[in-house]
């Protein structure tokens, strides 16, 4: 189970200063001290990571691959759900698992600094992508739940699909056509597609419904871009077998 709304302790929070600075020589060298700092809490400031794990704290920053990979391996709660009290927006770490697959993911995109011509760029390189699947994979293995919902009841395969489908093209309202800074490549859709794979056959229920909204996945994203890349696996499914 995870550990949810523990208070955290003054001597851990240096945990997080050094997650922050991305120093994992001084995380080794905290958790060698002090064992349970894996599982502290963060304090209330800064307010983008109050009430967090330090694994979600490393996975959410983006940039602290190897520190993430210490802190899993060193007994981090991997069904971490932060006290909703403390986090308003509080949400399983295998949600930030999740992001962090689905972010790391191999896209060709605009570069965000050029448009007069639309400059584009590849966004991380199959290491990269392979390396953040295989750190979600792990995490399961060391039993994350997949069937923890965050606190609209939606499940990590919602977040995963949701996530995807910010890094599919976007529609211009008035004229129906799509924006052209994010092309669905091949390479983004094996990455994303074996991440949908990975929860589904680990137990994620596809037909999860969101309590905030009242729709399942399904409703919520089979008319739009991502769809393209995961309808298949809903469908194939649903006639009792994953490809």
């Amino acid at each position: 189970m995870g550990i949810t709304g523990a208070r955290p302790v003054s001597g851990q929070n240096r945990i997080f200063d050094a997650i922050r600075r991305d120093d994992l020589a001084q995380v080794r060298a905290i958790l060698a001290e002090t064992p349970s700092a894996v599982n502290a809490i963060a304090p209330k400031r800064p307010l983008d990571t109050r009430g967090m794990s330090p694994l979600q704290v490393s996975l959410c920053t983006g940039r602290h691959r190897d520190i993430a990979w210490l802190l899993l391996e060193s007994g981090a709660d991997v069904n971490y759900l932060p006290d909703r009290r403390i986090a308003e927006e509080a949400r399983p770490v295998l949600f930030d698992g999740v992001n962090a697959a689905i972010w790391n993911a191999r896209r060709y995109a605009w570069d965000g600094k050029n448009t007069t011509p639309l400059q584009m760029e590849w966004k991380h390189t199959k290491e990269q992508a392979d390396d953040a699947f295989a750190f979600l994979r792990r995490m399961l293995e060391l039993g994350a739940d997949v069937s923890v919902t965050d606190h609209y009841g939606r499940n990590c395969l919602m977040e995963a699909v949701s996530e995807a489908g910010n890094l599919c093209p976007v529609k211009n309202q008035e004229t129906g056509a799509f924006y052209p800074g994010r092309p669905i490549t091949p390479e983004m859709c094996e990455d994303l597609r074996r991440i949908f794979r990975l929860l589904i056959d680990a137990g994620a229920d596809r037909n999860n419904v969101s309590a905030f909204s009242g729709k399942s996945i399904r409703q919520h994203y089979e008319n739009e871009p991502v769809w393209q890349i995961c309808g298949d696996l809903w469908d194939e499914r649903a006639e009792g077998g994953m490809p």
